[in-house]
Order: C-alpha cells, then sequence, then structure tokens
C-alpha cells in the first residue's frame, strides 16, 4: 500500500483507493483534494496581518498552503502528512490553497 492511499474494506477483499489527485496534477481553480507531507512551515511575522503558510510534497511536486489569520493549527507539524480539499491557484510558486479544508493523516 501507497504511504499515499487508504485501504477500506469490502465484502471478502480489501481495495486501495485514492481520493485525491497527485500534485503535479491538480487542477487549477478547480475544487481538489491533495495529500501530502509537510516540509517547511512559517508564520508571517510582525505587524500587519497573520498568515500560517505550509509545503507540502508528493512524489509528484509541491504546494504551497496558506491559512490567513493564523499562527498556527493544532497538530499541524513538520513531517506531518495532510489531506488538503480547496481550490489551487497559480502563483510564481506552483499550486498555491489559500484557506483550504484540511484532514490531518495517521503517522506511520
Amino acid at each position: 500500500m501507497s504511504l499515499f492511499s487508504r485501504r477500506i474494506s469490502g465484502t471478502d477483499q480489501q481495495t486501495t483507493v485514492s481520493d485525491f489527485v497527485r500534485i503535479a496534477d491538480a487542477p487549477f481553480r478547480e475544487p481538489t483534494t491533495i495529500c501530502g507531507i509537510i516540509v517547511r512551515m512559517r508564520a508571517q511575522p510582525g505587524e500587519g496581518p497573520v498568515n500560517l503558510e505550509i509545503t507540502i510534497e508528493d512524489p509528484s511536486g509541491t504546494a504551497v498552503v496558506v491559512w490567513t489569520g493564523r499562527r498556527s493549527i493544532g497538530g499541524v507539524g513538520l513531517g506531518r502528512r495532510i489531506k488538503i480539499h480547496g481550490v489551487a491557484c497559480r502563483t510564481p510558486r506552483g499550486a498555491t490553497f489559500t484557506n483550504p479544508a484540511y484532514t490531518l493523516l495517521p503517522q506511520h
């Protein structure tokens, strides 16, 4: 079973189901779900708006996720697996998700 898959039980067999797309295949301006490992975190310091920014990667590439008005989110940390659901926009840094829904995935 892949690091980026989950198992569900069928009647007599188990099936591997991917409920997300690879980061490299994430469409822009459409709701999508990606999954990856957090490899970088940054909370914008100083005055003005506060943003928590993370970079996640999977074997196909990286994406940036930004939550506005947040300095931290409980459970979100380096090396953590996370699933992101939202709309990606194209930026100079690649696919960027702003204020997406997220699910923290179990550690292995």
